[in-house]
């Protein structure tokens, strides 16, 4: 009886181990590294993947298996009704399965930014095999060229996007796009990155941040330039230090490092009146001194100090035009009035929040402390009569 039991267990056991019956050789696979989406002239969409070459990664140069030159890449691309459209047509003409499971990247082109990217997210969002934690930016004209640009430092143009985007300070995944499109009260923002020519000019083109994209629900209104983004930054979750560059004249400036910041909002209403009360506070070290000023003063800290808020404050204030004359609330000041004013929030201005943009009030209170001024409190290369 025992033996028996035992042929049955050992039976059940190889039935439940079946092998990898549904298993996907390297070999029979296109693995997307990144994907971009266009929005052609006649309202079709353009889709493009890159492709990591399997029999270039091992070497330093020369083609091979579809390509040329020094790439390791592959970058194909096709016009459809839709994204899955075009995509079918790419698949037609690749004799590997297209695999989207490790892609790290999503590129919007500027005219489709402006058309809505609301629709072309459903596919990317929809299936499984796709990642939520993939990175999404955009781009001033076609994001195709993205893709095929070579930069020097990675083998392929989605993984400099990728390792950019987690430096830069505003990141933005596809389940944070996700949320802003979904959530009342908050606009999405893209970062905006651009192919441009490398110096000394050679063939290689790298990947650059140039700007954010600020949209009005899933239409992009306006691209911030990087000069613009000193209010921004503060507002964001995760806090990237940055750099300033403080005045003192024409020829003497230092160059300041907002180490540590973070803003607080709060919304008053009366009389049918938004007002809102923003604090920011940012602790700032200094990296660069090119002038005269002796940092062993407490007074010449106090100055900074006094230029640094007022810098931020000018920031901010700029920022908050910008919301004003966009309509479009991309810091979530009405995720702020809704948490502590609901019900008028529910009741009021939910339904035309963007609206309403144009006719609040706000006032702006920043406080920053310089915590370290470096090694050296004087420029090493001044001599003491120079701080006389």
């Amino acid at each position: 009886m025992k033996a028996v039991t035992r042929i049955l267990v050992v039976s059940l056991c190889m039935f439940l181990v079946s092998g990898c019956w549904d298993r996907r050789e390297v070999n029979d696979i296109a693995i997307v590294i990144a994907m971009a989406m266009d929005k052609e002239p006649d309202g079709r969409y353009r889709l493009s993947i890159q492709v990591p070459l399997v029999s270039s990664l091992g070497a330093q140069s020369g083609g091979g298996g579809g390509t040329s030159g020094d790439k390791s890449y592959y970058v194909d691309s096709a016009v459809g009704r839709t994204i899955r459209e075009a995509n079918g047509l790419i698949q037609a003409r690749m004799s590997r399965e297209i695999y989207y499971s490790h892609h790290r990247m999503i590129v919007i082109g500027e005219e489709l930014a402006k058309d809505g990217m609301s629709d072309v997210l459903d596919i990317v969002a929809r299936f499984p095999e796709n990642r939520l934690t993939a990175y999404i930016v955009m781009t001033k004209g076609k994001a195709i060229e993205l893709l095929t640009a070579q930069p020097q430092f990675e083998r392929f143009s989605g993984e400099a996007m990728r390792e950019l985007v987690k430096m830069g300070g505003i990141n933005v995944t596809l389940k944070d796009v996700a949320q802003m499109l979904g959530t009342p009260g908050v606009d999405a923002i893209l970062p905006v990155l651009s192919a441009v020519d490398s110096y000394p000019k050679g063939k290689s083109k790298e990947i650059e941040a140039t700007g954010v994209g600020l949209f009005r629900q899933d239409k992009l209104v306006t691209i911030a330039k990087p000069k613009e983004l000193l209010g921004l930054r503060l507002f964001q979750r995760d806090f990237t230090p940055f750099s300033v560059v403080v005045s003192l004249t024409k020829h003497e400036r230092l160059t300041i490092t907002l180490s540590k910041g973070r803003a607080n909002i709060k919304p008053v209403v009366r009389k049918g009146r938004i007002h809102f009360k923003i604090d920011l506070y940012a602790s700032a070290v200094v990296v660069e001194n090119q002038s005269h000023l002796d940092l062993e003063e407490e007074k010449n800290i106090r100055m900074l100090q006094a230029k640094l808020v007022e810098q931020i404050n000018n920031g901010v204030n700029h920022m908050m035009q910008t919301i004003q004359k966009k309509q479009s609330d991309f810091i979530g000041l009405g995720i702020a009035l809704s948490r502590n004013n609901p019900r008028e929030w529910r009741d009021r201005y939910r339904s035309r929040w963007n609206e309403e943009l144009p006719k609040i009030t706000y006032e702006i209170h920043s406080k920053v402390n310089l915590i370290n001024v470096g090694q050296t409190t004087k420029n090493i290369t001044k001599g003491e009569e120079d701080y006389e």
